[in-house]
């Protein structure tokens, strides 16, 4: 019977931490599908209710790719735990030689990374590439990457921190006034310090827009390269953007354009697509009825 209840515990907890998973990669996907609609400036309009369940399945599909980023930059911040203190120790020094020729004294509360385990690794791996792919677009995500891998790190040693002394402070039979306060701030403080390690990479790791627009691709929601076949009257509206379309073969009221971008598809009644046009890159918004999209 207690093996039971101690199984019935377990299964609790399993269903806990899935049920919270799925709430936050909706949030989260959620979140980068308003945030890459907003970067394009269009937002889909008409959305059926079919459209509303394919939203939801996305944004559980990109709030599970953005937390499998997260946890590779903070598995591999905590794996660099000596590389972050033998760092410290060095501005410690340096603290020390600033306060000996000013005679000032600073205020510098020293950090501590939480050890990880051996099961740490596969995620580390992933995070070096992740660093690696990224800087072969822009070299300048080798030091934003970097210190977001710390700044998750830290994060998350700290709300590992918070959870032992507030599982102490619960425990304790006899608690001050000032314990009480002091688990209060704790218990607030947990929930923002997680919200934030999920949205530092996001934010201040340089890679913002290459990641939408890669979990764009993957759903298909967005293509590079395409030849798109649009139809009357917006091609006359295309060409007051400076974009010339070719004869197409579906008829005289369309007209074809090549190494068109598709920014947005699959929600909503319109598609919007981006292109070379006299004056530099143009973006149209166009009727899903009246184009017909064929990628290569």
């Amino acid at each position: 019977m207690e093996d039971l209840n101690k199984l019935d515990k377990k299964l609790d907890i399993v269903n806990k931490m899935l049920s919270l998973a799925f709430k936050l990669c909706v949030v989260l996907g959620g979140a980068v599908l308003l945030f890459y609609c907003w970067g394009i400036g269009y937002f889909p309009q008409d959305v059926s209710v079919g459209d509303g369940l394919l939203f939801i399945l996305l944004a559980i599909a990109f709030g599970g790719v953005y937390m499998f980023f997260v946890m590779s930059l903070t598995s591999l911040g905590i794996l660099l735990r000596p590389l972050w203190h033998r760092l410290q120790r060095l501005f410690l020094l340096l603290l020390k030689g600033y306060e000996k020729v000013t005679g000032k004294e600073t205020n510098y509360t020293p950090f501590v990374i939480e050890k990880g385990g051996i099961e740490l690794l596969v995620f580390a791996v992933f995070g070096l590439f992740f660093i690696w792919w990224f800087s072969l677009s822009d070299i300048k995500v080798l030091s934003t990457l970097p210190m977001c891998t710390w700044g998750c790190a830290l994060l998350w040693s700290s709300y590992q921190q918070n959870s032992r002394e507030i599982d102490q402070l619960e425990n304790k039979e006899n608690v001050t006034e000032e314990e009480t306060k002091r688990l209060a701030r704790l218990n607030n403080f947990q929930p923002v310090a997680l919200g934030i390690m999920l949205v530092i990479p996001l934010l201040i790791g340089g890679v913002s827009g290459r990641l939408l627009d890669g979990a764009m691709r993957l759903a298909n929601v967005r293509a590079d390269t395409a030849t798109i076949h649009i139809k009357e009257p917006y091609v006359k509206y295309a060409s007051e953007y400076g974009l010339q379309g070719l004869q197409s073969n579906f008829g005289s009221d369309y007209s074809k354009f090549e190494k068109t971008s598709i920014l947005f598809n699959g929600f909503g009644k319109n598609i919007v697509i981006e292109a070379e046009g006299k004056d530099g890159r143009a973006r149209l918004v166009v009727p899903s009825d009246h184009a017909y999209i064929v990628q290569r």
